[in-house]
């Protein structure tokens, strides 16, 4: 018995559709495949009124149809799936890129604006002279006497709050000016009597003007560097 027109249309139709060569094709846009129409039955049938249901040879390409175009719904339905997960993979990788290559960017952003507002950057010959002028200096022939070794203290140093400091250090300081340094002892008591006065500076560091603030902190810098060789904490 000859199969149906109808039924062997419907097999083409299958057949091109699962032998589609790749690259004739636009795009691809993934898509779930529309559910199947069977051919047959319904009073829509084509040969015989009835349909399906007329013939059991009928009935059996109907079935047999039925089958070819479940298998071939779901095999598009597993190939739309694969292309949709690979699509999905693919633009997660791309928004990770688009991610890192936004933070770098606005990382380089902050950086320009920030040497901008810095300015230029100094010189190696700024760098040294201000290396030199922050540099702790010994006392000036202004600051201790040479011959008496009378210390010459800033008028701040000489307030009542450092009167007891002064007369340590002033007895500490005569060993100094006798042999030119002070022996290890001598070093720790004169670097405990200097930053016992520079805690006291800070003290009165709001009501000192600010001048005679920065220069009892470079006399006592200067204090530091000439009798213990190390700088003020």
């Amino acid at each position: 018995m000859k199969c149906p027109v109808s039924f062997l249309a419907m097999l083409t139709a299958v057949s091109l559709a699962l032998g589609q060569q790749p690259g004739t094709a636009p795009p691809y846009q993934p898509a779930v495949p529309p559910p199947s129409v069977g051919v047959y039955g319904g009073g829509g049938g084509y040969g015989y009124y009835g349909g399906a249901g007329t013939t059991a040879a009928g009935s059996s390409m109907t079935g047999m149809a039925n089958v070819i175009s479940a298998r071939g719904d779901a095999a598009l339905s597993t190939s739309a799936a694969a292309v949709n997960m690979t699509q999905a993979q693919k633009q997660e990788i791309q928004n990770r890129q688009d991610y890192t290559n936004t933070y770098f960017e606005m990382r380089e952003t902050n950086r320009q604006a920030q040497e901008a507002e810095r300015g230029p950057r100094p010189t190696a010959e700024q760098i040294a002279r201000m290396a030199h002028e922050t540099a702790p200096k010994p006392l000036s022939p202004g600051e201790v006497n040479e011959v008496t070794g009378k210390l010459n203290w800033p008028s701040a140093l000489q307030l009542d709050v450092f009167a007891a400091d002064r007369t340590k250090f002033e007895g500490v300081f005569g060993s100094y000016s006798q042999l030119g340094s002070l022996s290890y002892a001598g070093q720790v008591k004169a670097r405990e009597i200097i930053n016992s006065m520079n805690a006291k500076l800070k003290a009165q560091a709001r009501e000192l003007p600010p001048p005679d603030y920065v220069a009892c902190k470079s006399f006592l810098k200067s204090l530091m560097f000439t009798t213990c060789k190390s700088q003020l904490s």
